[in-house]
């Protein structure tokens, strides 16, 4: 196998863990509109989307690692050339940032709200505030990757 196929492989993997990272995040984002909505009528139908969305972090988790690994290997196969270049420097700063948000707020927001919906506890607007600040960030910086992938300022 010729390493141009197994750089073209690193590639094709790359972007499928970002769709799926990406795609998951909007679904996240849209699923979690919807538990609102649910929320604010009906607390049994919001525990049904709850359980239908609750399967995004698996999927956002799945992307994260595609991303890191196929990463990995085209720094490997291009002897580390785009880590010079600064828009893939703020590219990998902003993936970072995405990775900490999923990790350390986004879960953990996620965690207090299962926790809040079981107990009844009386938290869940300033849940929702953080959640949908979480969203926010995420596609905002989600969009700024897509622009600094494609556009490659120096």
């Amino acid at each position: 196998m010729s390493t141009q196929i197994i750089f073209q492989g690193f590639v094709v993997l790359h972007l499928i863990g970002f769709l799926l990272f990406a795609g998951t995040s909007v679904a996240d984002f849209v699923g979690f509109r919807q538990f609102w909505k649910q929320y604010d009528l009906d607390k049994s139908k919001a525990a049904t989307v709850m359980q239908a969305i609750s399967v995004f972090p698996v999927l956002m988790r799945v992307g994260i690692g595609l991303i890191i690994l196929s990463g990995i290997g085209i720094m490997y196969m291009t002897h580390g050339v785009f880590g010079e270049q600064l828009w893939f420097r703020v590219k990998f700063g902003l993936v970072i940032v995405i990775i900490l948000n999923t990790f350390l707020f986004g879960q953990r927001q996620k965690k207090q709200l299962k926790k809040s919906f079981e107990t009844s506890a009386g938290t869940a607007q300033k849940i929702r505030s953080n959640i949908s600040l979480f969203h926010t960030v995420q596609l905002l910086f989600v969009f700024i990757i897509i622009l600094l992938s494609v556009y490659k300022f120096n």
